[in-house]
């Protein structure tokens, strides 16, 4: 039998590497947030039917599994002075249901009416909301470290999904060594270090039969909170995993972060591919690797067609990092008209620099596709919610998308683009308007 495992993934869980949180330290995680949200970008990709998460806090019972087993499941980062990070998602019922039909042997299943999630589950799981997860999801609260083992409580949950047909992605929540430098939140200890080497090292390896048989001494020099919750998804996996890697790893606060794909789906993900990744892909070929990037997937009829496109990128922060499009299209469909595009924002938009390649994992990155021009004859046809502007005369345009946020009348929207034209506001204009079809990176919250 197929293993009901799409996707599994390692993520922290510390608030301060959601930028909301960190404020002027996020570029000291910003690898750190690079990677969670590519991992979330990627279990979204990967279509599970439900998301089954672990981590080493909230509702936990010293000898007993508990299973969330509300309608909703809420909780946000308030406490850390960002009530804007949040997640709010329905609760995997069912499968919770499937479980404790089944039961586990040798361990009460205790159900926890209760939708409410702290700081460990949400970190996470705001990463894979960000990426458009808006699925069942099934919290699972592990017994205390040594009641129980968390390997043979996964295979279980993962049989229990088997059952019943779903196909689950698995987050383990858990932050390595708290102990890495002097000022570290538990103090110092050099086996910290170690212990997370040996980690990152199996990850690599892609040996997690190995995270069974770590010294015990080790563990609890290391003050860490990773290694149930990697259990429990190994467990999940059945200790099989294909194409594994390790996206990221860093201490900046004395506590070490790793971000891991523990598997992924043979073949690509389960997901339709999408005009933003393609974007990311290109732009990622481009300044990584100097090259062109060519699809690698068989395109949808809508990306075969000729239009004009823009490419929007902007930093995890909200903040504009590049745009570049045309009016006209000059490539043979709209793939290759998003990639061109995509090269172009992240290299050659005169207002910044190059995008480097640590940044583009954390792009929030959105394509747009421009209808044909129209001409108007005045701005009382015009509406910046819905229509993008152009303005010309001489042989300059200016041109400025619609549903740009602060640009809520007509007047200020030609406005503007008469001044990036270069346009006095008194010069003769022709106005043109135009439609477009924005497609964001799934999850974009702006």
């Amino acid at each position: 039998m197929a293993s009901p495992v799409v996707v599994a993934a390692l993520l922290p869980h510390a608030p301060i590497i959601c930028p909301a949180v960190a404020g002027p330290r996020a570029e000291a995680v910003a690898a750190t947030t690079a990677a969670c949200a590519e991992a979330g970008r990627e279990v979204v990709a990967a279509a599970p039917d439900v998301v089954v998460t672990t981590a080493p806090h909230g509702a936990r019972h010293p000898t007993d599994l508990t299973l969330h087993t509300a309608d909703r499941l809420a909780g946000d980062l308030g406490r850390f002075g960002a009530p804007e990070v949040r997640v709010d998602l329905p609760g995997a019922v069912e499968l919770a249901e499937g479980i404790i039909e089944a039961g586990i042997a040798g361990m009460v299943v205790r159900p926890l009416d209760s939708g409410g999630l702290e700081y460990s589950t949400v970190v996470p799981l705001s990463f894979l909301c960000r990426a458009g997860w808006r699925g069942p999801t099934l919290v699972v609260g592990l017994p205390y470290p040594g009641e129980g083992d968390p390997a043979a409580i996964g295979a279980a949950v993962a049989a229990a999904a088997g059952r019943l047909g779903l196909h689950i992605g698995v987050i383990a929540s858990g932050d390595m060594s708290h102990r890495l430098t002097a000022d570290a939140p538990a103090g110092f200890d050099p086996d910290g270090a170690r212990f997370d080497a040996k980690v990152t090292a199996l990850l690599r390896a892609h040996d997690f039969q190995a995270l069974r048989h770590l010294d015990p001494d080790l563990l609890a020099r290391a003050g860490e909170d990773c290694l149930d919750s990697l259990l429990f998804a190994a467990g999940c996996l059945g200790f099989e995993a294909h194409a594994p890697r390790l996206l990221s790893y860093e201490g900046p606060f004395g506590v070490g972060y790793g971000v891991a794909i523990l598997t992924s789906p043979p073949g690509g993900h389960r997901g339709e591919p999408s005009l933003p990744e393609l974007a990311r892909d290109a732009i990622r070929a481009y300044v990584a690797e100097g090259r062109v990037y060519t699809p690698d997937v068989a395109m949808p009829a809508e990306w075969q067609e000729r239009a004009p496109v823009f490419v929007t990128l902007h930093t995890p922060a909200g903040e504009l990092r590049g745009c570049i499009g045309s009016l006209e299209p000059t490539t043979a469909n709209v793939a290759s008209e998003t990639v061109d595009r995509a090269m172009a924002a992240a290299t050659a938009d005169p207002r910044f620099a190059p995008v480097r390649p640590e940044e583009v994992e954390g792009l929030d990155v959105e394509v747009s596709i421009l209808s044909p021009l129209e001409a108007v004859d005045s701005v009382a046809d015009l509406d910046p919610a819905r229509y993008g502007v152009v303005v010309e005369a001489g042989g300059r345009r200016g041109v400025l998308l619609p549903a740009i946020p602060g640009i809520d009348d007509a007047e200020a929207q030609v406005a503007i683009a008469r001044r990036k034209a270069g346009l006095g506001p008194d010069t003769p204009v022709r106005l043109y308007r135009f439609t477009v079809d924005k497609i964001a990176s799934p999850g974009r919250q702006r």
